[in-house]
């Protein structure tokens, strides 16, 4: 859906600060949302521990974002994570199965549907389909902050040119 990637996009782009939370198979899609969405200036924190998650979702205000990452959408601890942080007043977007429970409880969702059965395999192909979706926001993002922000991408990649030994 075009439109909720547009709104997704605006939403994390205006955000104060941005939450990532993902159990099992998608916690790693948090973790990589995360070294993404680090090159922009807004404070931006993976968490994959439901304890860890459950505080920082507590904190959350007005202004903040919280991206639940889930494939199914019927994790109980990520559906009340939703609801907890929907209660303190933040945005809640869902990278999750359109009509599950958590969508439910989010006020955007980024559909997620690869047709796995995840209760039999492992979840490989659904996995992926979230890794796009973070690659399509953080590129939407990047484009839609126009030329001036090329700029503080250089900057990042030339702070970034100290870690390496061949500075190419």
């Amino acid at each position: 859906d075009l439109e909720a990637l547009h709104n997704a996009v605006d939403r994390l782009s205006n955000a104060s600060s941005i939450t990532l939370c993902g159990l099992g198979a998608s916690a790693s899609v948090a973790q990589d949302a995360q070294h993404k969405l680090l090159r922009f200036p807004v404070p931006v924190m993976a968490h994959t521990d439901i304890i860890n998650q459950r505080m920082a979702a507590t904190g959350l205000r007005e202004g903040d974002c919280l991206v639940c990452i889930s494939y199914t959408g019927r994790t109980t601890a990520m559906i009340e994570l939703a609801a907890l942080a929907a209660s303190g007043g933040a945005s809640v977007l869902g990278i999750t199965a359109p009509h599950s429970p958590l969508a439910q409880e989010c006020d955007l969702v980024l559909g997620v549907d690869a047709g796995e059965d995840t209760e039999l395999h492992t979840p490989m192909s659904s996995r992926i389909a979230q890794l796009v979706i973070i690659d399509i926001l953080a590129t939407s993002m990047a484009l839609a902050r126009g030329e001036g922000f090329a700029e503080h991408l250089r900057r990042v990649k030339d702070n970034l040119a100290s870690t390496r030994r061949d500075k190419r």
